[in-house]
């Protein structure tokens, strides 16, 4: 069923407090009502190579399935926490590690739903192939597995396929993320009989019938899906495990303007983990509702337009940071959901050196750097989503602490995907109108530099710097990158990486870490087995009815 936004916010108080208690085995699923999720924007990308959005993503890793797949492990409270290291099987049933060499056996008999086309390693080559063909997200988490040319994967035989894996000048390399990096949602396994169909001379992989479509081997399919609204998803009939997930149906339904807390009140929403703000969830919690807050590396961070005014001098830059109530926005803002970041990247990484801690909150520092710059009393354009209400809260605290040294943020909140354009316009050189101060939410999978270095730090080329909007380039930063990036050497790739950590504290523009959020997730009482993992999405899979 399709429901408009009218009718969606009418279900909320039609619903009042009837909440369902679902009682179906984990084997059932049929005849419960669907597990509803609110989720802030609809999907931009189906595309695995392609994503664009959190939201593309975490509807992957639910229709997708891939070699390997994350290890969870069951937790006191009844949650299930990823390792952040070990994988297990899922399409692949074994591998074998010989240096640099990984051999991968498929399992027998699996057919990709919608086609009935048989899986084989063919399959693997193209999906991989189309990760370096094409010019997006997935050709970046490739190369942080140590996969950059086609022809380093090798289809064996039908069912063996073998992976050389490089460091990125070329060289065969036992990488030591290259196993675990293959969980992720961009190292899906797509149906190349099918896509192949799809390719023009003008989009030799696909990429625009991907976008839209699916060629998939998941738990879930996409069943229904009304754009701007909701995505229905259904479960795959007989899946290959021979466990079928316990909700039979999934409705992503996307919240618009509606009242999400009275939704979840009123038991028509299963699932929330964007929308709310801190004082919003200590309500829902205080009213009995299951509020979980996992340990996962999502870093509130900001970006300064450093080849623009106001920012071009370095003094302003760093006086901002000075200026920044990140303990006000944790208090406030989070109502103390989150920690300090000071770590340019995840604070478990060994390269972690805190090199952001030098900016505490220090107002008369601030002033003196702007005195000192020659740059009082300015304004500048401070863009954000507004697809999550304590990105608003954030703002205005920012906003706030900066009036106190003469400096006014003019608030931008911007629709999710209208900003994302403007994001990707910017950096592609595509549109200069876009300048000021960033504020966004990132998730760096792996506790290893390689990711975010090559999307922030790293200047600009269609491999690397992908999402470095403050347009940050240093040449000793590049090269260090380059030498460094899948090298063996631990040591030595720990200095070059803490060095690249100091630069970018001395620049005060690119990827600036303030808070350490973790995933917030409210759900109502007839749902467990929430799920929580490096990436910051539900694994629809995994929630069973609450006995």
């Amino acid at each position: 069923m399709t429901l408009d936004r009218r009718h969606f916010a009418k279900l909320a108080v039609a619903s009042g407090a009837a909440i369902v208690t679902a009682r179906e085995s984990f084997a059932q699923g049929s005849g419960q009502r669907p597990l509803v999720h609110a989720i802030p924007a609809d999907i931009s990308s189906l595309d695995p190579a392609d994503s664009r959005s959190q939201q593309d993503q975490e509807i992957g890793v639910n229709i997708y399935e891939r070699l390997v797949q994350m290890r969870f492990d069951e937790q006191p409270d009844g949650t299930l926490q990823a390792h952040p290291t070990e994988v297990v099987p899922q399409l692949a049933e074994s591998w074998t590690v010989e240096g640099p060499v990984i051999t991968f056996k498929l399992r027998q008999g699996i057919r990709f739903h919608g086609t009935g086309n048989p899986m084989t390693s063919e399959d693997v080559r193209y999906s991989f192939s189309r990760l370096v063909g094409i010019v997006g997200n997935g050709r970046n988490q490739a190369g942080i597995a140590g996969i950059f040319k086609q022809e380093q994967i090798e289809a064996v035989d039908p069912l063996t396929v073998r992976i050389t894996f490089t460091d990125n000048l070329g060289t065969p390399t036992a990488i030591p993320v290259a196993l675990t990096s293959m969980k992720f949602f961009q190292f899906a396994i797509v149906d190349s009989v099918e896509v192949k169909k799809h390719a023009t001379a003008a989009d030799p992989w696909a990429n625009e019938w991907m976008m839209r479509n699916v060629a998939t081997t998941g738990p879930y399919y996409v069943a229904n899906r009304a754009m701007g609204q909701q995505l229905e998803l259904r479960a795959v009939p007989n899946h290959w495990s021979g466990r079928q997930p316990p909700f039979e149906q999934v409705i992503l339904r996307v919240r618009g303007n509606a009242d999400l807390v009275s939704l979840i009140r009123g038991g028509v929403v299963d699932y929330a983990a964007e929308g709310l703000s801190g004082r919003q969830y200590d309500a829902l919690a205080a009213a009995g509702f299951p509020v979980m807050n996992g340990n996962t590396p999502s870093v509130l961070r900001i970006h300064m337009a450093m080849d623009k005014e106001p920012f071009t001098d370095v003094r302003v830059r760093q006086a901002m940071l000075y200026a920044m109530p990140i303990d006000r926005i944790i208090r406030t803002a989070l109502s103390g959901r989150g920690r300090r970041q000071d770590c340019f990247f995840n604070m478990e990484d060994i390269t972690c050196n805190n090199s952001f801690a030098r900016y505490t909150f220090d107002p008369d520092r601030a002033k003196a750097l702007l005195a000192e710059a020659g740059k009082a009393n300015f304004a500048f354009d401070f863009w954000y989503s507004n697809a999550l209400p304590y990105n608003n809260d954030i703002a205005i605290l920012i906003a706030d602490a900066l009036k106190g040294i003469g400096v006014t943020a003019n608030l931008r909140p911007t629709p999710a995907l209208q900003l994302l354009d403007a994001f990707r316009n910017r950096i592609n050189g595509q549109n200069e109108e876009m300048t000021g101060m960033l504020m966004n939410e990132g998730v760096i999978w792996l506790n290893d530099p390689s990711t975010l270095a090559n999307l922030v730090i790293a200047s600009k080329t269609p491999t690397s710097g992908l999402t470095n909007w403050a347009r940050f380039a240093d040449a000793e930063a590049d090269a260090l990158h380059g030498r460094f990036r899948n090298s063996a050497d631990a040591a030595a790739r720990r200095d070059a990486y803490q060095v690249m950590q100091n630069k970018m504290a001395d620049s005060a523009s690119s990827g600036v870490p303030l808070v350490m959020l973790g995933r917030t997730i409210v759900t109502s009482r007839r749902i467990t087995s929430v799920t929580f993992s490096q990436d910051p999405f539900v694994r629809y899979a995994y929630i069973r009815p609450r006995s």
